[in-house]
């Protein structure tokens, strides 16, 4: 033999032995390697040197003997072992049977026994290597056809199952009985599969038939077909599983289903024709617009079924099928497109036909696509009508108006007023941009535009430019309009320069009038303050000093709401803010700070003049009769919400109660003119006062319901 490109490990303790052996072996031309021991032959497997064919001896001396070694090898590497031994008893070939069936060779054989063996175990090591090659390639044509045999000896009760049909059954092990794979069947198919393997069995009638398994462990169920046969006494079956199958074909059923479901479904008519424009399918909306059942169109030409006209000459209009035919593309109807029923109904319709074709591009047929537009087709000519009646109106309106496009901010049409009161001409109006008339930055009048394009109307007051260089103050009222199916903003403008101008003086002379008011009031103090130092009787200075702050309080709260923005009403947060400060500024003693809390609320101008009063009047006081000899301390004023429908307000300060003031004759049971001035502005305002005096301090408590502003 030649033995050329083959190599051998020799594993021999005997150093001579093995020096002959290779001799011999390498005569042959094999490739020859020795190790002495078989550790020192796992370590050249593992170092790379691995051989076509092992010659173990079983005993190696001391350490790992022939099989032990074998056994270690043959775990980590698929190689044919060839076991040499001195001995040839029964006990030493059961010894190696379990290990490797790829021969025994007792030494004093001779050269022509060794040499045999080898080569029948390097014949046999290749057939089993194409024999598992084969299975490999088997299992997985199995696994991808999904397919998987068994097959089972005469009278057996098992049968062996490839690793295919393992897969497909979901059974583990390598065979099972005839009742386990019945057991398989789902209980539906049960009793056909139990009949057809009986008859298989104890009769040798082939099957054929699909039914369901479930698989252990599973709920889904595996669609299955199934074959059996008895040949040379031998029964054997093939199983397929053909879910896939059995789903594409589900799949294809539902989806033409859902097809169907989605034609009948869809608002627009739908009419397919084949390509000689005869009439295939129609769905639900079709039938109603042309008045033709799908029956009865079906095989009929599609001039017959839907038959068009145009709406204003009523002449024939060419069918859109045959275009799409000689075209080879999609193609639309012109407007005004009538269609009229098989009942002789009318309807305006808009549609298109589109080529069907299969996936090499070959004409099949033509689909056709319309739908009724009798409402829009109606309500256009309505917009129609309306657009010239606005034109009409538009041109020889005697207000300024502007139509402009919000998209760029040109002006797209401007009417004969504007042209008599801005100076330009309608032409010139044209594109231009309202920039040019609006004296406001370009970021302003994007900002104003937008607003205007939100609402439905909407008013500005602006300063636009004329043509002459001069400007105009002008109200302008804009709104968004739609015509011809865009939109714009209508814009009218009228010219408030004159009326501005009116009430600018008369705001004037209402500012002088509050000027000269509060000078007055201003001299009225004066003349008090000039009496107090003349006057030696000191209970008419201290009622002339009382009238001097109360005519000051008065001031204070007058040119407060008198410069506010506007005087019908006042927000209660900065009025009361600056009341506070300045009170403090006017008469709060050195050691005394202020405190406040006033809530965002909006008074009534008449209200908050009375609440002004109220606040300066018990704060004055607190800050003349609370703190004597120096004392220090806090005036708080606090204007909070009550509820929903009230106000509270709270005066308080931590000097001396009431009844401890030196001077002061406003306690609570008094009637001096401080409390009772007090009490008249509550009671004015539907209020209700309490007060609450001790050592620690005085408390005036005031409600007012309902709020006011």
């Amino acid at each position: 033999m030649d033995g050329a490109q083959k190599k051998i490990l020799i594993v021999e303790d005997e150093a001579i032995i093995a020096m002959a052996e290779s001799h011999m072996l390498a005569g042959r031309g094999y490739c020859v390697a020795t190790a002495r021991s078989g550790e020192s032959a796992i370590r050249l497997l593992e170092e790379g040197g691995a051989p076509d064919l092992i010659l173990m001896d079983i005993d190696l001396g001391d350490g790992m003997d022939g099989t032990a070694a074998a056994q270690a090898i043959l775990a980590r590497w698929r190689l044919p072992i060839v076991f040499l031994t001195s001995h040839s008893s029964r006990e030493m070939v059961e010894r190696v049977r379990g290990i490797t069936r790829y021969g025994y060779v007792i030494k004093s054989s001779g050269d022509f026994v060794m040499l045999s063996t080898i080569e029948m175990a390097f014949d046999l090591f290749e057939k089993e290597r194409l024999i598992e090659e084969k299975n490999r390639l088997l299992q997985q044509a199995e696994m991808t056809a999904g397919l998987g045999y068994w097959v089972a000896l005469p009278g057996s009760p098992r049968m062996c199952l490839s690793e295919g049909a393992r897969a497909i059954l979901g059974l583990a092990g390598g065979s099972c009985g005839f009742d386990e794979f019945r057991a398989a069947a789902a209980p539906e198919d049960a009793d056909r599969v139990s009949r057809a393997f009986d008859s298989l069995v104890e009769d040798g009638i082939p099957y054929d038939l699909s039914c369901r398994i479930v698989r252990p462990g599973e709920v889904k169920r595996v669609y299955l077909r199934s074959t059996g046969c008895v040949s040379r006494g031998l029964a054997s079956g093939v199983v397929q599983d053909v879910s896939s199958i059995s789903g594409l074909l589900f799949d294809l059923h539902k989806a033409k289903e859902w097809q169907a479901v989605t034609l009948r479904s869809i608002w627009d008519g739908v009419i397919s024709t084949d390509v000689d424009g005869r009439v295939v399918e129609l769905n639900r909306e079709a039938e109603r617009l042309t008045g033709w059942s799908p029956a009865d169109a079906a095989g009929r030409r599609i001039e017959e079924v839907f038959r068009i006209v145009n709406a204003v000459t009523r002449e024939a209009v060419e069918n859109p099928i045959q275009k799409v035919v000689d075209r080879g593309h999609v193609v639309g109807l012109a407007n005004h497109t009538v269609l009229i029923s098989r009942g002789g109904r009318e309807w305006n319709i808009s549609d298109s036909a589109a080529p069907i074709r299969d996936e090499a591009g070959a004409l099949l047929g033509v689909v056709l696509i319309f739908r009724d537009v009798t409402d829009e087709y109606r309500a256009n000519e309505a917009l129609r009508r309306n657009a010239e009646v606005f034109e009409t109106l538009f041109k020889d309106a005697h207000s300024p108006m502007l139509l402009i496009d919000p998209s760029d901010g040109r002006i797209v049409e401007a009417n004969r007023a504007c042209e008599r009161f801005y100076g330009w001409t309608a032409s010139e109006f044209m594109g231009m941009h309202v920039s040019r008339i609006n004296v406001l930055e370009g970021e302003e009048i994007e900002k104003a535009m937008a607003e205007a394009g939100r609402a439905e109307h909407s008013e500005f007051h602006f300063v636009h430019r004329l043509a002459g260089g001069g400007t105009r103050r002008v109200l302008e009222a804009c709104g968004p309009v739609d015509l011809g199916g865009r939109r714009f903003l209508l814009s009218i403008v009228s010219d408030e320069t004159e009326s501005i101008a009116a009430g600018e003086r008369a705001d004037l002379l209402l500012r002088d009038a509050r000027h000269r008011m509060k000078n007055n009031m201003q001299l009225l103090s004066s003349l008090v303050q000039l009496q107090i130092a003349e006057d030696r009787n000191g209970e008419a200075a201290a009622a002339l000093g009382e009238l001097q702050y109360r005519l000051s309080s008065m001031a204070i709260v007058g040119d407060l709401i008198y410069r506010a923005d506007d005087q019908e009403v006042v927000d209660s947060k900065p009025f009361l803010s600056e009341l506070v400060d300045t009170l403090k500024e006017g008469y709060y003693p050195p050691s005394v700070s202020p405190y406040s809390r006033i809530d965002e609320v909006v008074l009534g101008a008449k209200f908050a003049v009375s609440l002004g009063l109220v606040i300066s009047e018990l704060v004055v006081n607190s800050c003349k009769y609370a703190f004597p000899g120096g004392r220090g301390g806090t005036i708080g004023v606090e204007l909070v919400r009550r509820g929903k429908a009230g106000l509270r307000l709270e005066v308080w300060d931590d000097g001396v109660g009431i009844g401890d003031r030196p001077g002061d004759d406003d306690g609570p049971g008094s009637a001096g003119m401080g409390l009772t001035l007090v009490k008249s502005l509550v009671g004015q305002e539907s209020g209700v006062m309490k007060i609450d005096s001790s050592p620690g301090g005085t408390l005036v408590l005031v409600d007012f319901c309902p709020p006011v502003g």
